[in-house]
Order: C-alpha cells, then sequence, then structure tokens
C-alpha cells in the first residue's frame, strides 16, 4: 500500500508540470463558455418568461451537459487524458529506468489508471460546479432566471457519464500503455463519435445491441437521465439534421412530402423499451473491470 502511495504522489507530481493538468480545466471552461454565449446569453435581456421557455430555460443545463459535454468534450477529454498521462514516459524513453527500481511494473499501470479515474470524476465535478455558479449568476444579473439549479439530477447525469465511461477509458488506458503516439486515441475518438452520430437516436428492436458500444455507451447513459418522450433514444446534436422528420415522407426523388395521421408514429408503432439502468451500470462495471485487469496484466510485459 506504501508503495502504491508513492506512485499516486509520483504520477501527481508529473501531473503538475504536464498538458494534462491544462485540459482538465480547459474543457469544463470551453463549455461553460459556449453553453452560455449560445443557449443562456439570450434569455437575460428576457423581463418576462412564458411557461414554455422557463420550462426549456430549467431543464436547459442538463440537455446541454448530454448534448454538449456528452455529445462532444467528454469523448475528447477520454481519448486524451491517458495518452497524455503516459506521456512523460514514452517521450522520455524512461521505463527501463523505471523497470530497473525496485517498483513493480503492473503498478506503474494500476497508480496511472487510478490517477485517471479520479481527473475524470474531477472534471465531472468541476463541470457540474461551474453549472451552479453560472445558473446562480444568472439569478443575480436578471430575477427571472432565478431559477432552481437540479443538483441531485445533475449529480446523477455526471455519475452516470463517469460509470459508463469506465469501458472506454480503459481501453485508452492500455493502448496508451501499448503506443508511443497521440494520434491513435484522437482517431479512436473520432471515429466513436462519428459512430456515437450515427448509431444515437435509431430505433432498433434490441436497442442494448447499440447503447453496450464503449464509444456509444456514455452517450446513452447521459440520455436516459434526460430522457423524455416516446421516442426510444434522443438523436446526437450532430446527427439531428439526418433523423427523419414527423409526418413527413421522402420520395425517392428527394421531394418530401407531408402526411396526415390522427397519431404519430411513435404512439402508432411504440419502439421497444429502451436499455435498463441495470444493465448499462452492470456492463459499465464489469467490462471496466475487466479491461483494466486486462491492460494491468500486459503492463507486466518486458519492454524493448
Amino acid at each position: 500500500m506504501a508503495v502504491f502511495a508513492r506512485l499516486m504522489a509520483a504520477e501527481g507530481l508529473k501531473f503538475r508540470h504536464s498538458v494534462a493538468a491544462r485540459m482538465v480545466w480547459i474543457l469544463p471552461v470551453i463549455f461553460l463558455v459556449l453553453e452560455f454565449l449560445v443557449f443562456e446569453r439570450p434569455f437575460l435581456g428576457l423581463s418576462t418568461l412564458t411557461p414554455k421557455v422557463q420550462a426549456t430555460l430549467d431543464t436547459l443545463q442538463l440537455k446541454m451537459v448530454l448534448a454538449l459535454w456528452g455529445g462532444f468534450l467528454h469523448p475528447l477529454m477520454l481519448a486524451l487524458l491517458p495518452a497524455l498521462l503516459f506521456r512523460p514516459e514514452h517521450r522520455f524513453k524512461t521505463w527501463r529506468h523505471l523497470h530497473a527500481m525496485p517498483t513493480p511494473r503492473r503498478g506503474i499501470f494500476l497508480a496511472k489508471a487510478a490517477f485517471a479515474l479520479l481527473l475524470v470524476a474531477g472534471v465531472l465535478a468541476l463541470v457540474g460546479l461551474l453549472l451552479w455558479i453560472e445558473r446562480t449568476a444568472l439569478g443575480m444579473m436578471n430575477p427571472q432566471l432565478a431559477l432552481p439549479f437540479h443538483g441531485l439530477q445533475m449529480a446523477k447525469l455526471l455519475g452516470w457519464l463517469w460509470l459508463s465511461s469506465l469501458p472506454l477509458l480503459a481501453t485508452y488506458l492500455w493502448v496508451s500503455d501499448r503506443i508511443n503516439s497521440l494520434a491513435v486515441p484522437v482517431v479512436l475518438g473520432l471515429v466513436g463519435l462519428l459512430l456515437t452520430i450515427a448509431l444515437a437516436g435509431q430505433e432498433l428492436p434490441q436497442p442494448w445491441r447499440r447503447d453496450l458500444i464503449p464509444w456509444v455507451l456514455p452517450y446513452a447513459a447521459a440520455e436516459r437521465v434526460v430522457h423524455s418522450g416516446l421516442a426510444q433514444q434522443e438523436a446526437h446534436l450532430a446527427g439531428t439534421p439526418f433523423q427523419p422528420e414527423p409526418d413527413v415522407l421522402r420520395l425517392p426523388s428527394g421531394k418530401k412530402v407531408r402526411t396526415q395521421q390522427s397519431a404519430p408514429d411513435e404512439v402508432v408503432f411504440p419502439p421497444p423499451p429502451p436499455t435498463p439502468f441495470w444493465l448499462l451500470g452492470g456492463f459499465s462495471a464489469g467490462a471496466g473491470l475487466l479491461l483494466l485487469v486486462l491492460g494491468w496484466v500486459d503492463a507486466g510485459r518486458c519492454r524493448s
């Protein structure tokens, strides 16, 4: 235990002077700035709020955490963070020196994995704190915007983002330990993001086959927290323009024909129930632990 504590302390010292230390606070700040300028700022000039506008503003932060953070910045952070944590050892070729010391090889990987898990949790907590500060500041600038901050639901949303990210984070840790390149996890992250954009919002007879893909899993679990309506899943923000329009039939020529019916399609043909929380949580914990163990075992190899 004392050896592991010293390894964690060493990771903390390396982290203080690394690019990862700047990334873990820059990304939440970028998210807050974009969320405020694009979505919150237009409400500042309103003297009165209609019930519809108030309902929109009340759940806006939760939806933006899902769409903007969970849909774009969170996958980027998961791809970059493990690679940046392994960068000092790869960049300065210190593996032989570290393995010559009385320190277990697998202990280094375990310390980095634990440090990455703590950093992801800290970043998500920072996102929640910044949103609380924003909601409080908006209420001070315009009393009409003094709406309650949904702390419990926000904590649930961020907690599911952390839990459902375990398989993907474990995969990136294993890849970053094996490969000395930032490009590989970034490419994997971009491919996963495109996969999420393409699959999110698709009505499937067995939605768990989509939701349990590690790259799709964080968005799918977070979407279940803020989900509303009869649809099986809300589409990804980037994939919304490509979703079928309700009561609109697109002909082979590309022309759109609006149809008339007494009830929407999701009422006439209700979709299958979404993936249950117990399956999302159980798979996230089990797959994340399995991949971490495999990466931990592989970390004991002899490095050339």
